[in-house]
């Protein structure tokens, strides 16, 4: 994982087993693709109950520092996997969020 910052959910609870896994599903026959894909579901469902069941608790490895703007890093985050319309739409809300907390920090001065 090259940028901490870009860490998802997936990337905490698949492995590299669970993605070769799925790459096969779709060539199985059609009796075999159920079950392996529970097999599948199950294992990733086994991999979130660990990662949220240890003491270092892995997500926080995600976790923004007090203080960071929390609502501009999740939109951030799922900017990448938007249309360039919905990326042009949380622009937009991302620079009046800007306009906002600018416009609170001059109130409070």
């Amino acid at each position: 994982m090259e940028n901490e910052a870009n860490v998802t959910y997936d990337d905490m609870v698949q492995t590299r087993n669970i993605k070769i896994l799925k790459s096969i599903v779709p060539f199985l026959d059609f009796r075999s693709q159920k079950p392996a894909a529970m097999l599948i579901q199950y294992m990733e469902l086994k991999n979130a109950s660990t990662v949220f069941s240890r003491q270092d608790n892995s997500m926080a490895a995600c976790a923004l520092p007090d203080g960071s703007d929390r609502r501009s890093a999740i939109l951030g985050a799922i900017r990448q996997y938007c249309t360039p319309k919905e990326q042009e739409t949380i622009d937009t809300i991302l620079n009046l969020f800007c306009v906002l907390d600018n416009y609170d920090m001059l109130n409070n001065m």
